[in-house]
């Protein structure tokens, strides 16, 4: 099982680089696939062509944190019991779909049974990706904390990468992360431009342009998947991943 996880600010195309991946990695054979859709502006099933009725953020507040259940259900068995109805199964890619963070309440209970399940869940997919808001604070809560590849991904804009650093750095700090290799994925780049990164201190991924063929998705409708199988894009992630995975593996 091999995890890779996408952070990034919002506007960048941290999803869009998320359903690239996850559809690359299927037409690779390398299914099956467990997308995580950690970001609260939940969109990644819409990027995959994939509907959910529910997240798993929907589950802990209808049971408040699991203290409101039918007699006689054990807590990790109603929570196992209802996981499994929250993931939607597709051909060879299955979504799981967080939801947003907790309210007030404190649901550590719930949150630390989750994270033993979902664990357990990972075992079953050959890759693991993760579409996270930008702090990752999803990652202390929810899904796994061991990850082979993080993508931080930016735009070319100046404040984009200062923002890109500044998220870096945040997510340094959490110390209970098990994070492998970490690059930096610059998105949305003009021909014209040359994006400075020295003042970043990750090793740069790869760059992917200003897409044509993602703009006539937005504009029609449409879903990643529908992509061709001469898709410029999809060929350039399929190098990016190459290159990631090669390093990686040393």
């Amino acid at each position: 099982m091999f995890t890779i996880a996408v952070a990034g600010k919002g506007g960048v195309g941290k999803t869009t680089v998320a359903a690239l991946i996850i559809e690359t990695l299927k037409r690779d054979n390398k299914a099956p696939i467990l997308a995580v859709d950690a970001d609260p502006n939940a969109t990644l099933g819409d990027w995959l062509g994939i509907k959910y009725q529910k997240t798993v953020s929907d589950i802990i507040e209808e049971t408040k944190g699991l203290r409101n259940l039918p007699d006689g259900v054990s807590k990790p068995q109603h929570l196992e019991y209802q996981l499994q109805q929250v993931i939607t199964e597709s051909k060879g890619v299955d979504l799981l779909v967080m939801g947003h963070p907790e309210g007030p309440d404190c649901y550590c209970m719930a949150n630390n049974i989750l994270r033993g399940y979902v664990a357990q869940i990972v075992k079953n997919y050959k890759y693991v990706v993760i579409d996270n808001e930008a702090g990752m604070e999803h990652l202390n809560r929810k899904t796994t904390q061991n990850i082979d590849v993080l993508l931080l991904v930016s735009d070319a804009t100046r404040i984009g990468l200062q923002t890109a650093g500044r998220i870096k750095a945040l997510i340094d700090k959490l110390t209970f992360l098990n994070i492998k290799k970490k690059y930096l994925l610059i998105n949305k780049v003009s021909d014209d431009v040359k994006p400075d990164t020295s003042r970043i201190n990750l090793p740069l991924a790869g760059v992917l342009p200003l897409s044509d063929e993602i703009c006539r998705l937005e504009s029609d409708g449409k879903n990643i998947p529908v992509l061709s199988v001469n898709s410029p894009l999809l060929s350039q992630v399929r190098t990016i991943l190459s290159r990631v995975f090669a390093v990686t593996a040393k």
